[in-house]
């Protein structure tokens, strides 16, 4: 339900994009029309089997490096039903749609799990100054892979959370994941899910937990 609320929000925050999921239509700038070119390349590299690193589209022959580009491969893949369905303008006025909701509902279980706050009231609030603050609106409406790769700082920050109270190989693994996908989506906010779990991490490490070989057990 709260998921489902946050969700709301987000699409009345980028109103009116929601309107048009079914028409194609996109806003007439360059980093969006690059956007959504790479929404088209991650479905046509699933559906031909080829490197999504690389491609010979732009710069033929040579080709380009894509490397450090703003190609977003998680969220590209996981959108690849709705680019070959509805197409590639469809998969980014998507993304830009749920983004603000999704930024809330992290931010909403890190302030639950991380004991800061006191109520769930005041878990929502912490969710709703989050996502719909307006320079994570603005950079959704912008710069998509940056907001897009803001939803996994938070949930980095959780996952550390959850590794100090119940330290073992799964919640190690479960942190790990959180924090290589950041890479899959954007480079610059995956080097903050970095920082973040290195400082909630260290000074932990420092002062209790050691390695054995079945994984992180407390001193």
């Amino acid at each position: 339900l709260i998921l489902a609320c946050y969700l709301i929000a987000g699409i009345i925050a980028t109103w009116p994009r929601a309107t048009q999921l079914g028409n194609g239509s996109v806003p007439g700038t360059t980093d969006t029309a690059q956007y959504v070119w790479n929404f088209w390349w991650l479905a046509h590299c699933v559906t031909h089997l080829q490197n999504p690193w690389l491609t010979r589209y732009i710069g033929a022959p040579f080709g380009v490096q894509l490397g450090f580009d703003t190609l977003m491969p998680l969220p590209g893949l996981l959108l690849v039903p709705v680019t070959l369905v509805f197409g590639p303008a469809a998969s980014f006025t998507l993304t830009v749609v749920m983004l603000p909701g999704l930024l809330c509902y992290a931010m909403y279980r890190l302030a639950a799990v991380g004991g800061w706050v006191v109520t769930q009231v005041a878990a929502i609030a912490a969710g709703a100054l989050f996502g719909l603050a307006t320079m994570l609106v603005w950079q959704d409406e912008a710069h998509v892979n940056i907001a897009s790769g803001m939803v996994l700082v938070p949930l980095a920050l959780e996952a550390c959370v959850r590794l100090r109270r119940n330290p073992g190989q799964r919640q190690a693994i479960i942190l790990g994941v959180i924090v290589g996908a950041g890479f899959l989506v954007n480079q610059e906010t995956a080097i903050f899910s970095v920082i973040v779990m290195i400082l909630a991490l260290a000074p932990w490490l420092a002062r209790r937990p050691r390695l054995s070989k079945f994984g992180l057990t407390a001193l």
